[in-house]
């Protein structure tokens, strides 16, 4: 990581506006197309940090093989090496389609802002989508025992972080948010006169707004909304504070997210068994289908950009789709 860094740095030193050549190294074009991204496409800052770090490690992988680090020279059979490189370490297929697409829009920059003369993605063929994959939802006894345990954390530590625990589990139960929503929400995004929670530049860069009908929910809500003086007069700046905070009171960094909760998960005696962050995620839209809930519904609650992310629920929910068919005999 700190070799990328200084990666980094060495792009930041070429002067903007100077004249591009097909020489370009790809260290230095992939600091100005991250900077593009960030100033022109006005990316999340998460789909900055993934395509950055795609890129990076696209990048490193041609260095250390002492391959030609001119951009102009990558061809499509060094792009379909990488894809078969990745395919052999069993990287999942979203991790290969997130990483080419991460390539196919850096060339198409490239190629926009005349740093090479074509777009060596054009002729390598992205590895289709899983149309049917396992969803890992969390079973009714799971999210009792994983509740229980937040709660049973929180009892036992005077932590900051820790005794957030039942709030952070509830809240990805009940509402399907990302691990980067959660991480985010400040508590201007809280409204409670509405029961709702405004998302802001989720994935995507979309926003969308997710109702609140959990009444145990809306109440610690509302509790913790207090105990910080969030309404009390003349505290107007603590509306942009965040809703789950570190010991200093800022946001929480990723690594204390991913520890609270794998804390939680080793009291429900719940490790091991495939439980991660986005499977409170999947376990909200799988109830949701359950429920009958139709799927374009289910699609804007998640704030899926393509119905088809949201049709994996539906797979997950064989009953129902056993009572459909029983109808016909209706």
């Amino acid at each position: 990581m700190e070799k990328w860094k200084s990666k980094r740095l060495e792009g930041s030193s070429q002067p903007r506006g100077t004249t591009r050549k097909h020489s370009t190294s790809i260290f230095e074009a992939l600091h100005e197309f991250i900077r593009y991204m960030k100033d022109e496409r006005q990316a999340s800052p998460y789909t900055l940090d993934a395509y950055e770090r795609d890129l990076l490690r696209f990048a490193t992988v041609r260095e250390t093989a002492g391959a030609d680090l001119a951009l102009g020279s990558i061809t499509a059979e060094d792009i379909r090496e990488h894809m078969h490189a990745m395919l052999d370490r069993h990287l999942s297929k979203a991790t290969i389609r997130r990483s080419l697409y991460a390539l196919g829009s850096f060339f198409t920059w490239a190629v926009k802002w005349r740093v090479v003369p074509f777009n060596p993605m054009a002729q390598v063929t992205v590895p289709r989508r899983e149309r049917v994959r396992d969803v890992r939802a969390l079973s009714k006894r799971e999210r009792a025992i994983l509740i229980a345990a937040a709660d049973r954390v929180a009892a036992k530590s005077t932590r900051v972080l820790d005794r957030q625990a039942p709030l952070l589990v509830r809240l990805m139960l009940k509402t399907g948010l990302r691990r980067a929503e959660v991480i985010d929400l400040t508590w201007r995004d809280v409204d409670m006169n509405r029961g709702e929670l405004l998302i802001r530049h989720g994935k995507g860069d979309k926003s969308r707004r997710v109702p609140i009908e959990d009444t145990d929910l809306l109440t610690r809500l509302e509790a913790l909304r207090v105990a910080r003086g969030i309404d009390r007069p003349g505290n107007d700046a603590a509306l942009f504070s965040p809703v789950f905070v570190s010991t200093k009171g800022k946001k929480i960094a990723w690594s204390s997210f991913y520890r609270l909760f794998h804390r939680v998960l080793k009291h429900a005696d719940l490790a091991g068994r495939g439980i991660t962050p986005h499977a409170l995620r999947h376990t909200f839209g799988s109830l949701l289908c359950a429920k009958g809930v139709p799927v374009p519904y289910i699609k804007d609650l998640l704030g899926h950009e393509d119905i088809g992310s949201t049709m994996v629920y539906v797979h997950t929910t064989p009953k129902a789709l056993r009572d459909a068919i029983q109808r016909l005999g209706d």
